[in-house]
């Protein structure tokens, strides 16, 4: 089976190598450099220092994510929208990586699926943005801040430097091997575990393996870390809303690789346009299963008429993805001043919820769960509409959109998995009491045989036993 993976794989990038994108368009998301010459030598650079991550993780990862596709684990993934060079600090990364841990060990406990730990972290540098500009208040325009791989937030820092994309190499490694020395421990400076006194920052039961993920835009960055068919900035990568056209720079890069790719949907994409993509990024539908993470981020008033087609149109494709629900970039909104961005984490969880609950009800599964969210006590997301956005002044520190504190997304994740439990155990409960009636109507014509005088009965009493008819009271149960 191994070379026959392998065959599709060579047919596949036939016509592929890291730097084939170059002939097609970037039609959107473009970074334009002043200075050719400089960004050809950073690139240089990059092509010679080692891989952040190794093939051998990537191949590892491979097999974690076809468990997701089968329903037999459970993918989180969580981190900043937008990373930040000045949050390379111990406490900081530690306190992304023990959250990611804890959510981890709820959904364990209540879905009794292994959980694999993905962390938007070291390389999530760069932002696709909806304006390439900024308007000031004296009505002149600056560039968009892009994210710390690109430019700077200060006005004076607007311009595209791609030097910053050796600091954000360097960043990486230095997270990463941070991640690596440390891992998943609320408190780096305990050299043994105890109980926390802060029920939100307890420690975690045993260390976990944190993946990396990042979006991959900046192609050319990609491109200078790419070994083989590996890329080597991060083990998961995904492809934006903004940036997934068919025949663009983007699919035409990540089409060739070996590492496991996520692509954003929101609810314009069409059932026609996702199987398209798929085919294009994975043309061995069986020999690939989980390779592809559909992430879904269609808003809680989409999903109900959004989701059921694609689900529909993968189903009848062949392709076997890992479905994944984002629900906090289709639930962003604009405070009434128009100074902040923010989300409500009731909505998010009902998108969440919603989608879970359709996928069971599709004969699908939704394997994993991406979040925004940081470990530190940021105020930049309400609980409710109602409760206002008066607080979010407080402790506002997105680079660009708004995440989940500490607390609120660990009250988040319990939330849904506690929902998706209870959903689980009514969907297992009507199984058994469909089981039930249909051996209930078997019973039935054992007694007919019996009024007959069949000597079946006589003869085998106790084969009545296992037609007993009960009512199901655990889903009564499981509804209170």
């Amino acid at each position: 089976m191994g070379s026959l993976i392998e065959s599709v794989y060579e047919q596949n990038a036939e016509n592929w190598s890291a730097h084939s994108w170059q002939s097609k368009a970037i039609n959107a998301q473009a970074v334009e450099y002043r200075d050719k010459s400089a960004l050809d030598k950073v690139c240089r650079t990059l092509q010679q220092l080692p891989p952040l991550v190794s093939p051998a993780q990537i191949e590892e990862a491979r097999e974690l994510f076809a468990s997701a596709a089968k329903g037999e684990r459970f993918i989180l993934q969580g981190g900043d929208c937008a990373e930040s060079f000045e949050d390379v600090q111990l406490d900081i990364i530690t306190s992304k990586t023990s959250l990611l841990a804890e959510q981890a060990e709820i959904i364990e406990s209540k879905l009794v699926l292994p959980v694999t730990c993905v962390g938007r972290i070291a390389g999530q540098y760069a932002k696709p943005r909806s304006n390439p500009v900024d308007t000031l208040a004296d009505g002149t325009t600056v560039l968009a801040f892009r994210g710390h791989n690109i430019n700077g937030p200060g006005l004076d820092q607007r311009s595209p430097d791609p030097d910053r994309l050796l600091h954000g190499y360097f960043h990486s490694a230095a997270t990463l091997n941070t991640i690596s020395v440390f891992g998943s421990r609320s408190d780096p400076t305990e050299t043994t575990s105890h109980v926390g006194k802060d029920p939100i920052t307890k420690p975690t039961s045993y260390p976990r393996t944190i993946l990396t993920s990042h979006e991959a835009l900046l192609l050319p960055y990609e491109t200078s870390v790419t070994r083989g068919r590996h890329c080597s900035s991060a083990i998961f990568l995904w492809v934006g809303e903004r940036t997934r056209q068919i025949d663009g720079a983007h699919i035409e890069f990540l089409r060739g690789l070996r590492n496991p790719i996520g692509i954003k949907l929101s609810s314009k994409t069409s059932p026609n346009e996702l199987v398209a993509l798929l085919n294009k990024l994975c043309p061995d539908k069986t020999g690939e299963m989980g390779r592809i993470t559909l992430i879904t981020r269609l808003g809680a008033l989409n999903v109900q008429a959004a989701l059921p087609p694609l689900i529909k149109a993968v189903q009848s494709s062949g392709h076997q993805p890992v479905w994944m629900s984002d629900p906090c970039h289709g639930n962003t909104f604009t405070t009434a001043d128009g100074k902040m961005k923010t989300r409500c984490a009731m909505t998010m969880l009902g998108e969440a919820q919603q989608t879970y609950a359709i996928h069971r009800r599709s004969g699908s599964r939704l394997g994993g769960l991406h979040i925004e969210q940081t470990g530190e006590s940021v105020t930049e997301c309400v609980e409710h509409i109602a409760s206002g956005a008066g607080h979010l002044s407080l402790n506002y520190r997105t680079l660009c959109d708004p995440r989940l504190s500490r607390e609120q997304a660990i009250l988040f994740v319990a939330r849904f998995a506690n929902y998706a439990q209870r959903l689980d155990l009514e969907t297992e409960t009507h199984k058994i009491f469909e089981q039930r009636v249909k051996l209930r109507s078997e019973k039935e014509m054992v007694d007919d045989l019996a009024m007959m005088d069949m000597p079946f009965v006589e003869d085998h009493p106790q084969e009545l036993t296992a037609f007993a008819y009960q009512p199901p009271l655990i889903a009564g149960m499981a509804r209170s």
